[in-house]
């Protein structure tokens, strides 16, 4: 990873099916213990369109919709829920948010209609008269989804899966994918496929071939914005903090006359860079007492995640390389790479004095939000002991007012 980041002035494009299944990667941590559940309800609701004979492009978008099914989903504790329970009543309002999320992307807005009714009971579609181009595939989701609970639960793959489905076919399930499934389930390749390495083998490959669709800046921003929303949404502690951190990047940026394009990166880092700390457990995030040195790793490796994912969407430029080096130290003894001063762009810099800046002005399970006189006194004493970059804590403490109202994302 070359410290080197030029950015050029050519609009950014990215290969739409390649960011939707690393950021069904993201969404996969939810599970944290249990991993692959969007990987494994899309390659069964694939299958089971495929046996139905679907269309190339029907079949293309239940794969993304499937595997970004999910996207309401940032608690561990709904996500230990929905795949706990074979109809939890809660279920919906994640429903809603991911409707409200993919709505609000051009790129996958197609997918939001499936996704809100992807809970939805087969005969409450069909009295609500919902369109079968949205129920149909919402349903084989829905489908889908429940078989990965069910055999989640312990329930051993094949006919007593099946045997547990069965008992809501008539209510819960469309017949004629139910019919597809059941025979697709008794086959133990349909179970082995949905087992690592070669479940994320057979989703690439049914994801790779297309059409190419490929999103502009502005496309990325809305990309960026939707998982900066699902980040905050985790815990109420976070909420509106990648919206923050972002928001005072771009200004602290400003600060140091950054051209426009570098702008525009430095914001979308902002709003991506605690990706991974979708993995970290609800009970580590809201701990009121210290964490333990397992629970410090594991809330350590949240940046190493974040790298992972972004350099499978952007590659391991700018972006990934900002976003994830937020915990990295001048002094070099920050986490998870150990870059020193020298081996960190300005912008990885100004991102972890927003990232710090950002926390401290919000509430917290330990604290209350802080002053932003404060705030500037404990930002001094990380330049001193070496976290923080002393030109841009400068920067901040120019204009202590400007930077608090870009941090809270204030709009007054």
């Amino acid at each position: 990873m070359s410290p080197s980041d030029e950015i050029g002035t050519a609009p950014i494009e990215i290969d739409l099916d390649r960011a939707v299944i690393a950021l069904a990667d993201a969404l996969d941590l939810v599970g944290v213990d249990e991993v692959g559940h969007g990987h494994r309800v899309a390659l069964m609701a694939a299958g089971v369109a495929r046996e139905l004979k679907w269309g190339e492009a029907d079949r293309r978008w239940i794969l993304r919709g499937a595997l970004l099914h999910d996207c309401g989903v940032s608690s561990t504790r709904e996500h230990r829920a929905l795949v706990n329970e074979i109809d939890w009543s809660d279920a919906h309002a994640h429903c809603e948010r991911g409707h409200a999320y993919l709505s609000a992307v051009p790129a996958l807005a197609p997918l939001a209609p499936m996704i809100l009714e992807h809970h939805s009971h087969w005969q409450d579609l069909r009295r609500r008269g919902v369109a079968a181009e949205v129920a149909l595939p919402a349903n084989l989701i829905f489908l889908a989804d429940r078989a990965d609970a069910v055999h989640f639960r312990g329930i051993v793959p094949g006919r007593p899966v099946i045997d547990v489905l069965a008992r809501y076919a008539h209510t819960h399930f469309a017949p004629e994918p139910f019919a597809a499934f059941r025979e697709l389930a008794e086959h133990e390749a349909f179970w082995f496929a949905q087992d690592e390495p070669s479940l994320r083998d057979y989703v690439g490959e049914l994801s790779a071939g297309g059409e190419r669709v490929t999103l502009d800046l502005g496309g990325i921003k809305g990309l960026a914005a939707m998982f900066g929303r699902i980040i905050d949404a985790k815990s109420p502690f976070t909420e509106r903090h990648s919206v923050g951190v972002a928001r005072l990047a771009r200004y602290l940026g400003s600060r140091f006359e950054l051209p426009a394009a570098k702008l525009d990166l430095l914001e979308i880092a902002g709003q991506l860079h605690d990706l991974g700390k979708l993995r970290v457990p609800d009970e580590i995030l809201e701990k009121p007492g210290p964490l333990s040195a397992d629970e410090r790793r594991m809330m350590a490796r949240h940046a190493f995640d974040t790298w992972e994912i972004l350099r499978h969407v952007f590659g391991p430029g700018p972006i990934a390389r900002w976003a994830s080096f937020h915990h990295e130290a001048i002094s070099g003894h920050g986490y998870p790479f150990h870059y020193e001063g020298g081996q960190l762009p300005l912008e990885a810099r100004i991102i972890a004095v927003a990232d710090v800046f950002q926390a401290l002005a919000q509430r917290r399970p330990y604290r209350e939000p802080l002053a932003s006189e404060d705030i500037a006194h404990m930002l001094d004493g990380m330049v001193f002991g070496g976290r923080l970059d002393r030109d841009v804590v400068a920067a901040v403490k120019a204009d202590l007012r400007a930077a608090w109202r870009e941090a809270v994302a204030s709009e007054v």
